[in-house]
């Protein structure tokens, strides 16, 4: 009994070293879960600010997608295709840190006109951000990985 306890626990030490050596390589599931956590982050970041109208939680705002589009560039992603989504979200979360900021410059300079713009820029932005988020989950879903 006593040695095929030890046969029994060598077998799933060496299948838990096999398991652990094999988790070790970046798979596409792990990188879309990587890219995916960054983006829900900035999402509930943006969520829970919607309706502010304080000026200084905004600008904290336009930080955030600044801050967070250097931590997107910063993942390794060796899958080709996810690393053009990578960069994608990145240049999104850069572009609506700008928009931000010009759209507050406007609304303090009394400059509709740039309001509108920048207002129009944050739409363009957007629709951006939603097709690679379409894009980035018909990827990833054939991978196993979570959806956006």
């Amino acid at each position: 009994m006593l040695v095929s306890a030890k046969k029994l626990l060598l077998v799933c030490f060496s299948a838990f070293l096999g398991l652990s050596t094999f988790g070790c390589a970046q798979t596409k599931v792990s990188q879309c879960q990587q890219i995916i956590a960054i983006t829900k982050k900035i999402a509930q970041e943006s969520q829970n600010n919607r309706q502010t109208t304080d000026v200084k939680k905004i600008l904290q705002v336009a930080d955030f997608f600044e801050e967070t589009a250097d931590s997107m560039e910063k993942i390794s992603i060796p899958d080709e295709k996810l690393a053009q989504y990578q960069q994608g979200f990145a240049e999104v979360y850069r572009g609506n840190a700008q928009a931000t900021r010009d759209f507050i410059a406007a609304l303090q300079n009394k400059d509709i006109t740039s309001a509108k713009l920048t207002q129009k820029k944050v739409q363009e932005i957007g629709k951006k951000e939603q097709q690679l988020v379409t894009d980035m989950n018909t990827y990833c879903q054939g991978n196993g990985a979570m959806k956006l």
